[in-house]
């Protein structure tokens, strides 16, 4: 007998009787207190084991009674993993905020004893060359991803109650699911923004519950619970995977490439239940048509599951399967069927609605149902989801082989950090990458080993690589989400495109480690560190908190180093031995460790005199003050937008920024900080004290920066600049006429959905500074097109007058970007105003723009500098 099966059999027989008593109950009418029975209509009390605990057994309340928080669930699942041979519960990272975040593997007691081999053999199917697995031996893996929403909130209980019933089902069938299946639960994908959600609801609920949606506790305060802690989307991270949570979550993925994947969300409270296939309209053409046909197949095991219960839903009219970032969509990519399911929301225990009163437990139903039918859907249609993934990644590898362009290469050896994020990203998604055998020449652009890497495209994943390196496929505006999501435009990464490819090096199996530190003799003049580099604003974050002066140099020039010489960019940190307050020892420790923390190299200067370009004396070798920055976050902001800059400061640059309610601006000593980030938003309610309070702090040298809407409200306002360039009207002829059946695409037709548009950058202005290239790819997210201020060298980044643009954008905005302004300084008094048509770190991988962010704060005061 095992560990398990003895704790087991030693469980109090009161705990027996109590489970027993809750699984008795069948199909009662939907109450705030709903019982057991109700979630699971279909079962016997005798289909269940007594010695599982039900959730409310274990939690002491009925589910749907209340919000379950994290530390809840968690525990809930240890106690069946605690108990039961047929669960294993993994720990597989922490989030921001330190909760822990778990792989739950539900299957028979059989195959978790031989959990490796199963995975071993299910992996072959991703690898065409290998032996194919006998599908009569392979478990089917499918997937259960729960809230990545963290308000989304039935999915969380629903994610308890369905591994209860599995942890505890004893029916046949559900023996069979165990036998012929791995259930990969993912119960809280974004555990923070869960336990905000539920921490809301539960301060907020009432006895009885109020159904009023205007009651507080269907109003969740600023940011919401939607996002984790540093207000990420996460359902619009798996491409990028920029978060702890999503790099996690991956790493269970690709070990086991789940052939079915439901991820659960919630919608409007009007709704009612949605789930695949989506319209043809929004599939993305880089992925296989039976890909999307098989989402028809399992269709009909969801919609049996909610016909049984006589619940209303839909499917086929909205919401696409078009990009990678999508937790529904991402599967497709590796040969699985992802689903989006959206239960329509009680935000709350109960809230009223056109169709009436919407319950939490009711909910919670819907979304066990839907996932227990995934089980069985999976279950029933095995040897058709391992066929589609066998040929999912053979068809990659065939079209790889087809495509125009037989490799990618990428490297810049000014600028390592940016290859190592690239390497990062490519091996986490499991792309195959090599070392470059010997120099390739495109374009006019040298690649070297050592400093370059090589991605074929004829590799099982070269649906990734194309999603990372190449344009997104053409689609229309009415996507539901972004219809740009190329990562080597955002990065602004240098991509060589060869028809074909040459020798291939080593396979890269991990990230080299960087050559960060001091390299140079002891006797120093002055330190050097290039700011092309991506992680070299870590480097400065570092020494000014230490207390180092540092300064940058705004030209460029040529230094002798050790063993010959190096060039350095406009940005250039440069840190004298003379002047400061360390002794010459403790300063050249801490310049090391800054440098090698950061994995940059920092050069000794033998002299002050440069081979060539400005001296380190020169009026452009200039002091860098240490920042004070503030990020307005509250009512109004928009939070994710925000929270990338919030990120880009803490987790990126470690340097620390105040973050003020819009309530405190007018009263707060605005005079401490030397900028001010306002993300895009709704301040038409400020008061006038308010802006007047901003406009004396920026004149008096001040640095307001703010993104897209409140760029607009800035200049509405008089804080700065010209008012935007306006969009041409659109001339309807008075006999148009359209079907109203239309009116809903035509409408999606117009709006700007995320797009990358091509600009040029005046790399030689120091918002642009660590810019290798003038040519710039910026994110188009808003209809905000800046006009240009009067002084003509601040205009810094313009869009192309006929811009490449990746993604749709209607002809409207297109010809109200093209030519705009996307990034600006205007000068106000003493200070300025920073203007980003939009939010230039968009979801925290748009690290080529995120760069001008990046200098807006370091160099705040040098935007502008007076005519000397």
């Amino acid at each position: 007998m095992s560990i398990k099966s003895w704790i087991r059999s030693a469980a109090p027989a009161a705990l027996f009787a109590a489970a027993v008593a809750g699984a008795g109950l069948v199909a009662a009418p939907a109450a705030l207190a709903a019982p057991i029975g109700y979630y699971f209509p279909q079962a016997a009390s005798a289909d269940l084991d007594p010695a599982i605990p039900t959730p409310e057994t274990f939690l002491g309340y009925s589910i749907g009674s209340q919000y379950t928080r994290h530390d809840q669930v968690v525990a809930y699942l240890k106690e069946l993993d605690r108990l039961s041979d047929r669960i294993t519960v993994q720990e597989t990272g922490r989030t921001y905020e330190g909760r822990p975040l778990l792989a739950v593997i539900v299957t028979s007691t059989a195959n978790q004893g031989r959990l490796e081999e199963l995975r071993q053999a299910h992996a072959a199917l991703a690898d065409p060359s290998a032996p194919q697995p006998d599908p009569a031996k392979t478990p089917v893996v499918v997937g259960l991803y729960y809230g990545v929403h963290g308000n989304e909130t039935s999915s969380g209980e629903a994610a308890l109650l369905t591994a209860y019933y599995l942890v505890a089902g004893r029916s046949a069938e559900v023996n069979e699911w165990l036998d012929k299946a791995v259930i990969l639960i993912d119960p809280v994908q974004n555990p923070d923004g869960r336990d905000r959600a539920a921490n809301w609801h539960n301060a907020w609920k009432s006895n009885p519950p109020v159904s009023d949606p205007l009651d507080k506790e269907h109003v969740e305060a600023f940011p919401m619970g939607r996002t984790n802690h540093y207000f990420t989307d996460l359902n619009r991270d798996w491409l990028a995977i920029t978060q702890a949570e999503t790099r996690a979550k991956l790493k269970v993925f690709h070990r086991w490439l789940p052939n079915v994947q439901i991820d659960f969300h919630e919608m409007g409270t009007g709704s009612t239940y949605y789930f695949e296939p989506s319209p043809a309209s929004m599939e993305s053409p880089l992925l296989p048509k039976a890909s999307y046909e098989f989402n028809k197949v399992l269709a009909k095991y969801h919609a049996k599951s909610l016909d049984d219960l006589g619940s209303l839903y839909y499917t086929g009219e909205n919401y696409d399967n078009f990009s990678a970032v999508y937790g529904s969509t991402y599967p497709d990519f590796h040969g699985g069927v992802g689903v989006t399911v959206e239960q329509a929301s009680s935000r709350g225990l109960v809230q009223d609605a056109p169709g009436g009163k919407v319950e939490f437990p009711f909910t919670i139903r819907n979304q066990v149902a839907t996932g227990l039918a995934s089980v069985r859907g999976g279950v029933a249609e095995r040897e058709g989801l391992f066929k589609l993934q066998r040929d999912t990644f053979r068809t990659a590898v065939e079209e790889g082989r087809r495509y125009k362009y037989a490799a990618f290469v990428f490297g810049d050896p000014a600028d390592p950090g940016l290859s190592r994020q690239t390497l990062d990203l490519l091996l986490q998604h499991g792309i195959e990458v090599y070392a470059l055998a010997a120099p390739v020449s495109i374009d006019g652009v040298t690649y070297a080993p050592g400093s370059a890497w090589i991605v074929p495209s004829a590799q099982p994943q070269f649906r990734l690589v194309h999603s990372i390196f190449e344009p997104t496929p053409p689609t229309r505006g009415g996507v539901y989400g972004s219809t740009s999501y190329a990562i080597a435009p955002a990065y602004n990464l240098g991509v060589g495109r060869l028809s074909k490819a040459p020798a291939l090096g080593a396979a890269v199996t991990e990230v080299p480690a960087a050559a960060g530190g001091v390299v140079g003799p002891e006797t120093a003049y002055a330190y050097a560190v290039d700011w092309r580099d991506l992680n070299a604003p870590r480097v400065l974050s570092s020494l000014l908190q230490r207390g180092v002066k540092v300064r940058a140099a705004f030209d460029p020039f040529t230094a002798g180093v050790q063993g010959g010489q190096a060039a350095f960019g406009r940005g250039t940190l440069v840190v004298t031995a003379a002047g400061q307050s360390l002794t010459v020892a403790e300063l050249r420790a801490a310049v090391d460790k800054a440098s090698r923390d950061a994995g940059v190299v920092a050069y000794v200067l033998a002299s002050g005199h440069s081979l060539s370009g400005v001296d380190l004396g020169s009026e452009s070798v200039r002091p860098v003050r240490t920042p004070r920055i503030a990020l307005v976050m509250g009512e109004g902001v928009n939070a994710t937008e925000i929270g990338s800059t919030w990120f880009s400061l803490s987790e990126r640059l470690g340097f620390p920024a105040t973050k003020l309610d819009p309530a405190q601006l007018r009263r707060a000593p605005l005079g401490g900080y030397s900028s001010i980030v306002l993300a895009g938003g709704r301040y038409d309610d400020w008061s006038e004290d308010t802006v007047a309070a901003l406009r004396r702090w920026v004149q008096a040298g001040g640095s307001l920066v703010t993104f897209g809407a409140a760029s607009r409200w800035a200049v509405a306002k008089g804080l700065a600049g010209p008012a935007p360039k306006a969009a041409e009207p659109e001339v309807a002829k008075a006999e148009e006429r359209q079907d109203f059946a239309q009116r809903r695409d035509a409408l999606a037709e117009k709006r700007s959905a995320g797009n990358a548009l091509s600009a040029d950058a005046d790399i030689t202005h120091p918002l642009a500074f660590g810019l290798a290239r003038r040519a710039l790819f910026v994110n188009k997210e808003t209809d905000v097109a800046l006009s240009p201020v009067a002084d003509a060298f601040s205009n810094v980044v313009r869009i192309d007058a006929q811009p490449v643009v990746n993604g749709y954008l209607p002809e409207g905005l297109r010809k109200q970007a093209a030519g705009s302004v996307w990034a600006q300084v205007a000068r106000s008094g003493e200070g300025n105003v920073v203007l980003f048509a939009d939010d230039p770190a968009h979801r925290k991988y748009w690290l080529g723009t995120e760069r001008l962010l990046i200098n807006s704060l370091f160099f705040a005061n040098q935007l502008t500098p007076s005519v000397r």
